[in-house]
């Protein structure tokens, strides 16, 4: 059975919900140590989710294959087959999917050889829960969200000025935060997204998600009057 109609016609058991991962395109920088033998469009590569502490048994532990997306005879991003990634989880683990740090990782077969740098990945986190009245499979909500990696690249070397001035905004972002909701949307310079992987880096490892936030999001928050380029997020560990 196709994923797509697996995930929103198949039984939803009692006490169970289910979360859809809708990825959009992934943008994605390759390191290639052997270009002069080896090319991307030859690899067999993986989508990869980590959920943290929450232990979720129709999680592919395998990886997701991607499929390669080829312009002027390079590669210009990647994509799931089917676009979604779906699981049930306790109803009691929804918010710790909706509210914790989602990681994401994309490996090839040549790990060592080889890496992906993910710049970007637009995805929406899709809650459907069966309802008893109309006795059918209902959207509970939809929340839209933006990845992008965390770790800094080892060919990259970040210059004090640039730790400061990354530092500098990520303390600005933190005092940003709503203690009602954990999260925050806010503006940030990040100078074209130069800083954008050490904010992340140094937001993670203080227990804090910063995600870019995708255009379609930008652009319904100012039609509310907010002007905003990222979310940052309290990370919660249970």
């Amino acid at each position: 059975m196709d994923t797509n109609i697996e995930a929103y016609n198949l039984e939803i058991k009692e006490g169970k919900v289910r979360i859809v991962f809708n990825v959009q395109e992934i943008q994605l920088t390759v390191s290639n140590a052997i270009a002069e033998f080896f090319s991307p469009k030859a690899d067999t590569v993986k989508l990869h989710i980590d959920l943290g502490d929450l232990k979720v048994d129709g999680v592919n532990n395998e990886g997701y294959d991607l499929t390669i997306n080829i312009k002027d005879d390079e590669v210009s991003s990647f994509s799931l087959p089917q676009n979604i990634i779906w699981f049930d989880v306790d109803i009691a683990g929804v918010s710790n999917v909706l509210n914790n740090s989602v990681q994401f990782k994309v490996e090839g077969n040549y790990p060592e050889l080889l890496s992906y740098f993910i710049k970007k990945l637009d995805y929406k986190i899709e809650w459907l829960q069966f309802d008893k009245i109309k006795k059918e499979i209902s959207t509970v909500s939809v929340t839209k969200k933006s990845y992008a990696q965390s770790r800094i690249e080892r060919n990259v070397q970040y210059s004090l000025e640039t730790i400061s001035r990354s530092a500098e905004l990520l303390n600005k972002a933190i005092h940003r935060i709503d203690l009602r909701t954990r999260s925050a949307y806010l503006k940030l310079n990040t100078e074209n997204g130069k800083l954008d992987p050490v904010i992340i880096s140094i937001a993670e490892k203080l227990g804090y998600e910063i995600s870019v936030l995708d255009e379609e999001t930008i652009e319904e928050l100012k039609k509310r009057g907010q002007k905003a380029t990222h979310l940052i997020s309290l990370v919660i560990n249970y």
